[in-house]
């Protein structure tokens, strides 16, 4: 039985939870994360695409690492056009976005995102002819990656944000996320006051 389709459609969605929370208007959730929703413009169509990546940020700088390099959808948006849309948690700025060609800028973005997570050791090696993704490896693999730059910049948006579900809809999952949520606190104290004692 063939797992790679099912796996691979996992993984998409997976990816995608964010921007759900985005259109929600539950954005402010995301202010603690590392995440953002970028939105380009798609080069074959013109319409806007929004892609939730995982960032790393130097300065007023973010990183982002391309993970099927130049093939990578986003990433042949942003080279026909570099003029992009950030929403970063509440966040919302036009921005900048364009390949690091300095091979010192493209290490330190992929240090920043292996040393905070042991997962994106093990991705990096996956993605580069490197058996380990540490300091040294890294520093001689460093050229095998697409690494974006985001620079915020003082233009008008020109591409929409991630769009809002209707009222209604926003308004009916709040309401069933807060009876989750109560749910879960009665299971959690009936554990706590050995409501799971009964025989």
């Amino acid at each position: 039985m063939n797992d790679v389709a099912p796996t691979h459609g996992f993984v998409q969605s997976l990816a995608r939870a964010p921007l759900l929370l985005y259109q929600l208007g539950w954005a402010s959730v995301l202010d603690w994360l590392p995440l953002l929703a970028l939105t380009t413009r798609d080069c074959d169509t013109g319409a806007p695409r929004h892609t939730a990546l995982e960032f790393r940020r130097h300065g007023s700088k973010l990183y982002l690492v391309c993970g099927l390099g130049e093939a990578t959808d986003w990433y042949q948006d942003i080279e026909a056009e570099p003029g992009v849309t950030i929403q970063q948690g509440a966040k919302l700025y036009a921005a900048r976005a364009v390949r690091v060609d300095d091979p010192a800028e493209a290490l330190r973005a992929l240090y920043a995102f292996s040393r905070n997570s042991w997962l994106y050791e093990s991705l990096f090696a996956r993605m580069s002819s490197a058996n380990a993704a540490d300091l040294n490896t890294l520093t001689e693999v460093a050229a095998e990656f697409t690494v974006v730059r985001i620079e915020p910049s003082d233009d008008e948006l020109e591409l929409p944000p991630v769009p809002l579900f209707s009222q209604p809809a926003r308004q009916l999952a709040t309401v069933a996320a807060l009876l989750l949520l109560l749910r879960l606190l009665l299971i959690a104290l009936r554990a706590f006051f050995g409501g799971g004692n009964r025989r």
